[in-house]
């Protein structure tokens, strides 16, 4: 009984530890299809799988609101000649690996 113990304990211990450290899959959705100048885009990357950490960087023509570490972000629209879209990236990663995904919207 005593190794029987012990054996269900150490087989425990490696499923646990095994599913620790898994690579990261990024994910990020917006809350509209399209904004206009002066809107707020709601991003949100809880979908997003075994993330430690996430870092959001917004591309020209935007203005991040939060600290860039959440799982879900807001940017303002700004102003942007020449340009019908916005772009955002986001960086997921965890001990074990990162992932950087791009994310355009349009501007109307």
């Amino acid at each position: 009984m005593k190794y029987l113990l012990l054996a269900s304990s150490a087989i425990l211990t490696l499923t646990v530890a095994s599913s620790c450290g898994k690579s990261v899959e990024a994910c990020a959705n917006f809350n509209e299809a399209a904004y206009l100048e002066n809107d707020t885009i709601s991003l949100d990357a809880s979908c997003s799988e075994n993330v430690d950490t996430y870092l959001w960087e917004p591309q020209a023509g935007l203005q991040m609101l939060g600290g860039g570490n959440a799982a879900t972000e807001r940017f303002i629209v700004l102003p942007l000649s020449g340009s019908l879209s916005r772009t955002i990236d986001l960086t997921v990663s965890n001990s074990k690996s990162s992932k950087k995904i791009s994310k355009s919207t349009v501007v109307l």
